[in-house]
């Protein structure tokens, strides 16, 4: 008998066992059910699942171990015969009840849970724990004909993280007092799944069936609402269908709990990836971000937004004004960053967008927090994505220079602090300007052509472009005048022209190289005043005067 058809049969015997079990029978189909074996221990989770009846299968169906039910707690023993468990096996769950992460109803009727357990996973002290993430693993095996392989590399692509059912989950809007960063992450992604639901507009009950949907939907190895059937039907009697957005709402779902009823004390740094969906839709719009020839990174970055009607995704949006921004979710802070906007191509309803990225959302693998960029219609309806945004080389052509320190002053605390006449928001915290590599390319035959895009710190909600007659502070600072200089030894040094908007070019520049490693310097003057790299007055031996770039011409 081949493994498919094996997968099929064990789903019908699950299904079959459930409604046995939730008839009140508790009968075995194998002898081997209450022999002496090893002893595994694990919960039923969507939410803490009290009074679940949990069964153990192997592929073709038979029930080697259970039933047994979950405590008030979720959690369960059951003994595995020892010659079951170099076998796969099916831990699956039906009935009992819970309280709703995300709508604090109680008494919700659980339906079935599962975890698809691969052949010597087990031993002596081992845990098994059911959640929606382990459920729909478990069917895309079971019912789908996924390897577990196949079926765990699909859920991670969808969902932004592998799942691990030997972590115990803890409950998100009450965790454990000991409960581990590792578990509270655990409870909250389960939690995840049931505001997914309730954005979806379904009972905290119908959340099964969501779960069901959703396997159904990653059978084809994509989460777009779409199965090799056609469309992926949802909600009671198939109501409805499965949005193509659903793993952009699944990524919103998992923001609206964290910054909602999560009662966790995980930061941003610690909740991992979440799914970078590249459709998006709002009521009126559907909306698609298409990478650039570089995926988005710390600097300038470039892609485009293509807009479509929401109804039937097909008919192109022209005409509209696009508004980008951006939030980095920290550890300790949040914080916006420039945006450069978005144009329409000249292809109809998709927009050249550009955005430039303060920092990356991991560095040397350590994660920084996660980035949203948020696209709103008109000032009006709005789609966040969440971008993974890495490491540019050599910061991706991102420097900073700082207002000079104009005295001190004694404060409050009796400490002396600086100040600045160009501070940002308080007297001892030096404004910061942010020099971008807009752009290099070959202007004539006497040399380069170089843009640059100048911004600053007004507050950390607020990064605006940097431009002549500016008001910043509540308007008790104006910028009169800016001088930008542009050298490629240090020494010579020629005018940028301002192009508006914060821009700045310079053309025919002289002694960069295509297919070299080139350094060149920016020196920035507002007001009169020389920006410097470390906020001292300028020491004119280039250790703090400029801005260094180096960058590589292709």
């Amino acid at each position: 008998m081949g493994v498919h058809n094996k997968r099929n049969i064990l789903w019908s015997a699950l299904l079959l066992s459930s409604a046995v079990v939730l008839s009140g029978c508790n009968s075995s189909s194998d002898d081997d059910v209450g022999a002496a074996g090893t002893a595994i221990e694990g919960s039923i989770f969507a939410a803490p699942v009290s009074a679940a009846s949990i069964s153990v299968f192997d592929l073709s169906g038979n029930r080697v171990a259970g039933p047994v039910s979950s405590g008030a707690d979720g959690r369960y023993q059951i003994t595995i015969p020892d010659a079951h468990l170099a076998s796969d096996l099916s831990f699956v769950s039906s009935g009992g009840t819970f309280t709703d992460e995300a709508t604090g109803e109680a008494n919700v009727s659980a339906g079935q849970m599962s975890v698809y357990v691969a052949a010597g996973s087990l031993e002596a002290g081992s845990e098994v724990h059911a959640t929606p993430s382990s459920t729909i693993v478990h069917q895309l095996v079971v019912q789908h004909g996924q390897s577990h392989v196949e079926a765990a590399a699909a859920f991670e692509s969808a969902f932004g993280y592998q799942p691990d059912f030997t972590v115990a989950p803890t409950d998100a809007t009450a965790p454990a007092v000991d409960a581990t960063d590792e578990q509270m992450l655990a409870g909250l992604r389960a939690a995840s799944f049931s505001q997914l639901a309730e954005n979806l507009g379904m009972s905290a009950a119908d959340q099964f069936a969501l779960l069901e949907a959703l396997a159904l939907d990653l059978s084809d190895g994509e989460l777009d609402g779409q199965s090799v059937a056609g469309a992926v039907p949802l909600g009671e009697n198939g109501s409805m269908n499965v949005s193509p957005t659903i793993q952009h709402q699944f990524s919103m779902a998992f923001n609206h709990f964290y910054r909602g009823r999560n009662a966790t004390n995980l930061d941003p740094t610690q909740i991992g990836v979440l799914p970078f969906s590249e459709i998006a839709g709002s009521a009126s719009y559907l909306f698609e971000y298409q990478p650039g020839m570089m995926p988005a990174m710390e600097g300038k970055t470039r892609f485009k937004i293509a807009v479509t009607d929401a109804d039937s995704g097909l008919l192109a949006q022209s005409g509209l004004s696009l508004t980008l921004q951006a939030k980095m979710y920290m550890a300790t802070k949040e914080h916006m960053t420039p945006a450069g906007g978005c144009s329409e191509s000249a292809a109809a309803g998709v927009y050249d967008c550009t955005i430039y990225y303060l920092m990356p959302s991991a560095m040397n693998g350590m994660s920084m927090g996660y980035w949203e960029l948020m696209v709103s219609v008109d000032n009006n309806e709005m789609v966040s994505f969440y971008p993974p945004v890495g490491m540019g080389m050599n910061g991706n052509g991102k420097r900073r220079l700082m207002a000079q320190a104009t005295g001190t002053i004694v404060d409050e605390a009796g400490l002396t602090v600086p100040t600045y006449t160009d501070f940002v928001m308080q007297a001892t915290t030096a404004r910061k300007y942010f020099l971008f590599k807009d752009d290099i390319s070959a202007g004539s035959a006497s040399g380069h052509k170089v843009s640059l895009f100048l911004a600053t710190m007004e507050s950390m909600a607020s990064f605006p472009p940097v431009t002549t007659g500016a008001s910043f502070n509540m308007n008790s600072f104006t910028v009169s005048s800016i001088a930008v200089e542009f050298s490629v030894d240090g020494n010579s040094w020629s005018a940028m022209s301002d192009m508006d908007g914060g821009y700045w070019r310079i053309d025919d520049v002289a002694g960069l190289v295509d297919g070299a490693e080139n350094t060149f310097h920016v020196r920035l003057t507002i007001n009169g005043e020389q920006k410097t790299s470390n906020g001292s007055v300028p020491a004119l031996d280039g250790s703090n005067d400029y801005a260094i770039f180096t960058t590589t011409l292709n």
